[in-house]
């Protein structure tokens, strides 16, 4: 008997509710039904109900019906493509009462659904968890059983190989530079060759030191079968858009309270005790990347290395939480190096495209608040990289008082100073490669208002408290003190002047 699970994947079903859909994908269904031609008390445990153009008025109110469904064990809804009478009322109805919902692909009508679910259909049971990156994964793994050629497939922000070896992303821009190979014309025994899909705009390319020969047939129904797998992530993603956008939305500006997002997120994917990877990529005024391409390039890089991916841009940042595991994970599941992902993501997206920088925060998350935070320290993180990219950063000028210009006349005094407040934190820099001197600097010429040199820094003002308390430390004296603050101001402006004299204050020896 075919599973949810089986359905989705047969039909290239796209899940409106991920986070029920994740619950009930080994769920067996056990039959069919349309909205509207039956009552909803005969909905059959296992059904899986379409609601076509009759069933919306026959459905009634929205939690009724879901409740309804529950109660009667139904396994799924499946609405058509681009259906009006889907609701936001409906949609969080059914999330309330576990019911996942799913769309119809626009090439696909229920029928399809209905020959999935008969007893003699037939149904790829090869693919894993992981949907239509497992099935690329099995591809190139058999291929490469097969022939002795290995294959690589980069997304706009992943690469999927079979190997567990460090992907080489020079040599894949190379083979990725090549004339795209014609899929009726391949063949000899080149040592490299690029095949570009057709349908998703993926790259195939199939490496081949030993040059072994190409056989057409079975390099043709790789590249179709991946590519049939790789158009079927990108069209996953299309109905959950606006979800997704309106998610990432609501934990950025922070309106609705924890308690209310909590049953949202989980909807998502998301529960307390999840291992979360947040990554923002901050997107340049002048860059030519668009908003929606580095959504779809982050979708790839949570594809490969998450578990459950949300994605979506808000004021010219893409963000993405990308759950990897859990808090009692000792290891990430195989496959599941983030660090190594992200990377990957970096190398082959985002220093191809100009003006974007990105940044990271990982936790474990309790609440919705947790995934608030993470977002908001990803992006700063990333808008630190950015200014730290930028050939000509603007600096604010310290301000160097009458006081510091006078002590920087007397070289023992001003040494001094130096050697107790200003070379512990240097030191500190050099060794860390951190920019406490720098923060300090800042903090001063903002008048040591800490929120604005957390702006100006683009850090969290936490983030700026840590610091400033390391350089108390550092140095034994406090920033709160007023005779303490002078010595520090006067250290680092009598360093400004003193680098103003240049050399002029040296003469040659004798």
């Amino acid at each position: 008997m075919a599973t949810v699970g089986d359905v989705v994947i047969g039909v290239g079903l796209l899940s409106v509710t991920p986070g029920a859909a994740g619950r009930t994908r080994h769920v067996e269904v056990s039959g069919t039904c349309e909205a509207g031609r039956i009552e909803p008390a005969d909905v059959g445990a296992g059904d899986i109900v379409h609601m076509g153009s009759t069933g919306w008025p026959a459905a009634g109110a929205p939690e009724v019906f879901a409740a309804t469904l529950r109660q009667r064990a139904a396994a799924a809804v499946v609405v058509d493509t681009d259906d009006d009478n889907l609701s936001a009322e409906f949609v969080s109805a059914c999330v309330s009462h576990g019911v996942p919902i799913y769309m119809l692909p626009r090439t696909k009508t229920f029928r399809d659904v209905e020959v999935v679910v008969t007893p003699h259909a037939v149904v790829d049971d090869t693919v894993g968890e992981s949907g239509p990156v497992a099935s690329i994964l099995a591809s190139l793994g058999a291929f490469h059983r097969a022939s002795g050629i290995s294959g690589a497939v980069l997304l706009d922000g992943a690469v999927l190989t079979a190997s567990s070896a460090t992907v080489d992303t020079d040599l894949l821009r190379k083979t990725t530079a090549l004339t795209p190979a014609v899929l009726h014309a391949i063949g000899g025994t080149a040592a490299a060759l690029h095949i570009t899909l057709p349908r998703s705009g993926a790259a195939l390319v199939l490496s081949n030191p030993r040059r072994r020969p190409f056989e057409s047939t079975r390099v043709r129904k790789l590249a179709n079968d991946i590519d049939a797998d790789a158009h079927l992530l990108r069209v996953n993603r299309a109905m959950r858009r606006p979800l997704e956008g309106g998610l990432v939305r609501e934990l950025i500006e922070a309106r609705i309270p924890s308690s209310a997002m909590d049953s949202w997120v989980g909807s998502f994917g998301y529960g307390p005790g999840d291992r979360v990877h947040s990554v923002a990529v901050v997107i340049g005024p002048h860059s030519d990347t668009s908003s929606a391409r580095v959504v779809d390039a982050m979708h790839d890089l949570g594809a490969c290395a998450g578990l459950a991916t949300v994605a979506a841009a808000h004021d010219s940042v893409a963000y993405a939480l990308i759950k990897t595991g859990t808090e009692k994970d000792s290891v990430p599941p195989a496959g599941r190096d983030f660090d190594a992902h992200l990377q990957v993501f970096t190398d082959v997206f985002v220093a191809r495209h100009a003006e974007l920088a990105v940044g990271g925060s990982s936790y474990v998350i309790r609440s919705s608040d947790d995934l608030t935070r993470g977002l908001i320290n990803a992006r700063q993180m990333a808008e630190r990289n950015s200014r730290a990219d930028d050939e000509s950063p603007v600096t604010i000028a310290l301000p160097v008082p009458l006081a510091a210009t006078l002590l920087a006349g007397d070289p023992e005094r001003s040494a001094e100073l130096r050697r107790s407040l200003l070379d512990p934190v240097l030191a500190y820099d050099r060794e860390k490669d951190t920019s406490y001197v720098s923060t300090l600097s800042t903090f001063f010429a903002l008048d040591c208002h800490s929120g604005a040199t957390a702006n100006e820094l683009g850090i969290h003002i936490n983030t700026l408290r840590y610091r400033l308390s390391r350089i108390e430390k550092l140095t034994g004296r406090g920033l709160q003190s007023m005779v303490d603050r002078t010595d520090y101001y006067l250290a680092l402006c009598v360093g400004e002047t003193s680098r103003g004299r240049g050399d002029r204050s040296r003469r040659p020896t004798p």
